[in-house]
C-alpha cells in the first residue's frame, strides 16, 4: 500500500464531514499504516488536516487517515464496490 496521501472524492469527504458535524456513530473499515484491515466502531469528532493529509478523529482519540477508509457503515469508499466485501468462495 502506498504511503503517499491521495485525496478522496469531494462527495465522500462531504459525507464524512456531515457525519462529523452530527457526531454520528458508525462502523469504519480501513487499512492501517502497516496494511492491516481493521474495523472500528466509534463516534466521529472532527476532520484534521496535517501537512496535507486528512484524518478522521473519533471521540475515543483514534484516528483514521481518510484515504485509507474502505467503508463507513454500509457505504463503500470510492474505488471499492460490494464485490470487495464478499468472501472468496473459490468459484
Amino acid at each position: 500500500m502506498s504511503t503517499d496521501y491521495k485525496p478522496i472524492s469531494t462527495a465522500y469527504r462531504q459525507m464524512i464531514k456531515e457525519m462529523t458535524e452530527n457526531r454520528t456513530s458508525a462502523r469504519i473499515q480501513f487499512y492501517s499504516d502497516i496494511n492491516e484491515f481493521l474495523t472500528l466502531h466509534g463516534t466521529f469528532k472532527e476532520i484534521e488536516d496535517r501537512e496535507g493529509e486528512e484524518y478522521l478523529v473519533l471521540t475515543t482519540g483514534e484516528e483514521v487517515r481518510l484515504d485509507r477508509i474502505v467503508r463507513i457503515g454500509d457505504k463503500p469508499a470510492p474505488g471499492y464496490d460490494e464485490s470487495f466485501f464478499q468472501c472468496d468462495t473459490g468459484k
